[in-house]
């Protein structure tokens, strides 16, 4: 079956309220209206997605080599999107991911009300953070935005070999319960979690596929209510 370039649209900034709880990425499985496409304010480009018989993956330039997607045509790798559904206070994101080559597909979180509207059908990051699945482990990014100017911080990390064209369940869920929120990772088995005070009480769960072909299959959200 012949892959298809899947187009998302943002509108307006509403909210969905229906009770997403997850599902697969095969065609004819998921419904893309209910995510939002939104772009780093890095750069211009507003990636897309391809759609395969049981997954999706980022889009990324057809002449570019393994090497080049992970330098200078990183930007043209790009592909973010958010579920339009906010989560309030603690919950967990699960999603069946690989990479082809060495990196990066990511869970996003994002303060409700973070993303901006940006030209074109996509919506602009603000501050959010980044959960990154790499073949040297996984990243935890801390991304914001001031003095008009995009910056970010490595907040929290683990070492661990990962290898391409692997299928790995990354999971990241927030709790509230502590002195200070926190982020609990899980993937492979392996278990780590940090302190972060900014995390916020309400929020969008998303994916990302940068620097490479990266491969989705399946999502899922978890609430107290859905558990």
């Amino acid at each position: 079956m012949n892959s298809m370039a899947i187009v998302l649209t943002t509108g307006m900034l509403g909210m969905l309220t229906l009770p997403l709880t997850g599902g697969s990425f095969a065609e004819g499985a998921w419904t893309p209206e209910d995510w939002w496409i939104v772009r780093s304010p890095r750069w211009s480009h507003i990636g897309g997605w391809v759609q395969h018989a049981d997954h999706i993956t980022n889009e990324v330039p057809a002449d570019a080599g393994e090497e080049e997607m992970l330098g200078p045509r990183a930007p043209e790798c790009y592909s973010s999107m958010l579920l339009k559904k906010t989560v309030d206070g603690a919950s967990s994101f699960s999603i069946a991911t690989s990479f082809d080559h060495l990196m990066a597909p990511l869970i996003v979180l994002a303060p409700a009300g973070s993303p901006v509207p940006a030209e074109g059908a996509a919506l602009e990051y603000r501050e959010h953070f980044e959960i990154v699945l790499f073949n040297e482990g996984i990243n935890v990014w801390h991304h914001e935005f001031k003095d008009g100017q995009p910056c970010w911080h490595l907040a929290a990390y683990l070492r661990m070999e990962l290898k391409p064209k692997t299928i790995y369940q990354l999971e990241v869920a927030t709790d509230f319960q502590a002195a200070e929120p926190q982020l609990i990772i899980r993937c492979n088995g392996v278990e780590f979690g940090y302190s972060e005070p900014d995390l916020p009480n309400t929020y969008h769960w998303g994916i990302t596929g940068c620097e490479g072909i990266n491969r989705f299959y399946q999502w899922d959200l978890k609430t107290p209510a859905t558990d």
